[in-house]
């Protein structure tokens, strides 16, 4: 999943620019927004019964009316709603506020930093969408196989690693070797970025033919992986 951070002050054209670019991004692939509210609360209606069920401990409390489907959960984690999003199957997040987090920026207006494209046409963002940052979960991976190799059987492996340069670098390496590969349809070997200690997830993601049972081929992968694993 693609992690599209959209940074600047109030009022400087972020919500404008993010209606657009997020009307063309949907022809890419589901995408989805999440935005930081400093300045308020969103508000649960007083003593309906999805509020009382978040208030009870439902999480998430989850209401369905005629027009959308309404989700409340209790953490207020940016990761924990990445995650939430990659295992969904999102293709790309785009994430407005959270300026202090290092994703690669789009900024908008007069707000300091570094930043990948600054006060940008729609058309600037799209045409470097493969600069932005990944954001990886396994069920993530799994249903980007899963939509690209219909019809095969997807085996699967989560790990960490401390080497996160050596890791990425392999990974790559693995996904070139078993590029065209016979005995597989499809395979993501990829290191999750984004960790707070020194434990980075490695996932390990391999689709084969419907009617192929032989589980060899990912161990040869499992095995290449294995040199940069945490025990």
């Amino acid at each position: 999943m693609k992690v599209i951070h959209i940074a600047g002050w109030s009022g400087s054209g972020k919500t404008t620019f993010i209606l657009d670019l997020c009307s063309h991004l949907v022809h890419h692939g589901r995408t989805a927004t999440i935005k930081h509210i400093g300045s308020h609360y969103c508000v649960l209606p007083l003593g309906k019964d999805t509020t009382l069920h978040f208030e009870a401990g439902a999480n998430p409390a989850i209401g369905v009316d005629e027009e959308k489907t309404s989700a409340t959960f209790h953490s207020t984690s940016l990761d924990d709603a990445l995650n939430l999003l990659s295992d969904s199957g999102i293709r790309y997040a785009i994430i407005e506020g959270f300026k202090k987090r290092p994703f690669q920026k789009v900024v908008i207006g007069d707000l300091e930093g570094t930043s990948l494209v600054k006060d940008p046409e729609t058309h600037e963002v799209l045409a470097v969408l493969d600069q932005f940052d990944d954001w990886y979960t396994l069920a993530g991976l799994m249903k980007e196989l899963m939509e690209e190799c219909m019809d095969c059987q997807i085996f699967s492996w989560a790990g960490y690693t401390s080497d996160y340069p050596n890791t990425t670098r392999l990974c790559s390496h693995i996904e070139e070797q078993y590029a065209g590969d016979h005995r597989i349809s499809g395979i993501r070997a990829r290191v999750q970025k984004w960790a707070d200690d020194n434990r980075y997830p490695v996932y390990l993601v391999m689709a084969m033919p419907a009617h192929h049972d032989d589980v060899e081929v990912f161990s040869e992968a499992f095995n290449l992986l294995r040199p940069c694993l945490q025990s």
